[in-house]
């Protein structure tokens, strides 16, 4: 496997790593668009492994190098006259972290991928503990030679990793808005990567609405026939609108109302309240339609209502309503529930759909503990995990913007604030904790969000948020492409050219039209 090393030294240090290199016999790589210098290395030591080491001798071309190009491993060496490891390494990550705030989550880079090499000094126990203290992955004192380094770099590479090399999906929720942009996202990369289909996902794991979108993956449910039945064109799916998704429950509503209402009777007045918000349903919808319409479009497919049938594995999470535990259907003791079943209950969102129960529990949605089951994905060895999360606030530095939206809008967005940054911080204790593997994430940007910034339950399907989803994933793999193509070859898919890209999102800049 080919592993990307990023080598800080002084300019002294450099060019003594150059003389090793051409030792090692050691290929130079072209690197038109960068203005350093990068090696191949292939070597009997490094255990089957490749390494495409480029070398830096300026702590401020970090960061640069970090946004457009991926990096396995940082090693800062401080030998030659460089700045003292603890003092570069201080550098080194607060400008990380200004990178991951100013580009996203998936640039995130943790100290866990950073390694050092030391001058040997008197105080070295305490230079260890102290970078240790920060998450320095490891540590290598005085190298006495090249060998010695790169039987050093294989262990560090292989020590941890995670070694079935698998991909795994995560999807979040964000109601009937978040389904239609993860629908945009899928369908972009359906187009846009060749040598092996994203269909071809080792583990889905969907939560809310990203559990529609996770079944309709594994059951292999074409996005543009989910497209087609957006406008009622597909010859497979009956066609798909808002309203089959909400089946008002008018006949539960009543029967609560009426059975509160006579408990009122003979009632002090002081209790009155409470009866009547005991009155309040727990659900508006009972979203049996939405629960039928999806079985029967994986099974259109060829496939069963069962998890165990499934070609991939398949994970549904959702919430306990009176323990609030996080249950994963799919996974044992879970696995018998029908795939259905386990959908509906990660879509009860409260006060709208109904809670759904299976196995004598009550479930709601998913997303009220989880925003992503980002450990679930890696403990079934993914490698990589493609993520997909729509709900995300939209936000602005203009002050009293959201306070003259009124008090749904900022009941709203407060919650899409508390779920998003529980998913950055699961993300970044993730990347902290299990640096070898990678994450792509897929979010709205400023555009789509300012679309998506109302209730995530509109009735209507808005098929601009289709489009803005598609044409700005395109977008987004155009930009950040030296780094997403590096992540993807390694397992086997191709990433159209910028290019390409650029080319594709012109042709399909209604997706809904290219259809025809």
């Amino acid at each position: 496997m080919l592993h990307h090393l990023l080598y800080v030294a002084s300019q002294s240090q450099i060019e003594l790593t150059r003389i090793a290199l051409d030792r090692l016999k050691a290929t130079p790589l072209p690197n038109p668009k960068e203005m350093s210098e990068t090696f191949r290395v292939d070597h009997p030591i490094l255990e089957h492994m490749v390494l495409s080491v480029t070398l830096v001798s300026d702590l401020d071309a970090i960061t640069p190098h970090l946004r457009r190009n991926a990096v396995d491993i940082l090693i800062y060496d401080e030998r030659a006259d460089g700045l003292e490891a603890r003092q570069a390494l201080a550098k080194i990550s607060t400008d990380v972290l200004a990178l991951a705030e100013l580009w996203g989550p998936d640039f995130v880079f943790p100290m866990s991928r950073v390694v050092a090499i030391l001058e040997k000094e008197e105080d070295d126990a305490h230079r260890l503990f102290e970078l240790g203290r920060v998450n320095v992955r490891d540590v290598c004192i005085a190298p006495k030679s090249t060998a010695h380094l790169l039987r050093w770099l294989a262990r560090v590479l292989n020590r941890g990793v995670v070694r079935n090399p698998r991909i795994g999906m995560g999807l979040s929720g964000g109601g009937l808005e978040g389904f239609l942009y993860q629908i945009g996202v899928l369908h972009a990369l359906s187009r846009c990567l060749t040598g092996r289909s994203i269909r071809s996902v080792d583990v889905y794991s969907g939560i809310s609405s990203g559990s529609i979108c996770a079944t309709l993956m594994a059951g292999e449910v074409p996005t543009e026939e989910l497209l087609k039945a957006m406008q009622g064109k597909s010859e497979i799916l009956a066609p798909l609108d808002g309203s089959l998704l909400y089946d008002l429950d008018g006949v539960d509503i009543a029967k609560r109302v009426i059975k509160q209402s006579v408990a009122w009777a003979g009632i002090d007045p002081n209790k009155w309240v409470k009866k009547l918000l005991q009155s309040f349903p727990t659900g508006i919808f009972k979203g049996d339609a939405l629960k039928e319409y999806f079985k029967n479009a994986i099974q259109a497919y060829g496939h069963d209502d069962s998890f165990e049938t499934i070609k991939s594995e398949l994970y549904i999470g959702a919430t306990d309503q009176d323990s609030y535990e996080h249950i994963s259907f799919g996974k044992a003791p879970w696995n018998k529930v029908p795939i259905s079943d386990a959908l509906r209950a990660s879509c009860a969102l409260p006060p709208f759909f109904k809670p759904m129960q299976i196995g004598g529990r009550w479930f709601i949605d998913g997303q009220v503990t989880r925003t992503v089951n980002l450990e679930l994905l890696v403990d079934r060895g993914c490698r990589l995990v493609i993520i997909i999360d729509p709900f995300k606030p939209l936000a602005t530095q203009i002050p009293g913007t959201v306070d003259k939206r009124g008090g749904v809008y900022s009941m709203i967005q407060t919650v899409k604030a508390l779920v998003h940054t529980r998913f950055q911080a699961t993300l970044t204790h993730m990347t902290e904790r299990y640096p070898d593997v990678d994450f792509i994430v897929f979010q709205p940007d400023e555009e789509c969000a300012h679309m998506m910034a109302g209730s995530p339950m509109r009735y209507r399907i808005r098929t601009q948020i289709v489009n803005l989803a598609y044409s700005h994933t395109l977008r987004q793999l155009r930009e950040r492409h030296a780094i997403y193509a590096a992540k993807l070859n390694r397992f086997g898919f191709n990433l159209m050219s910028p290019e390409e890209l650029m080319e594709l999102e012109k042709k399909d800049a209604n997706i809904f039209e290219s259809l025809d």
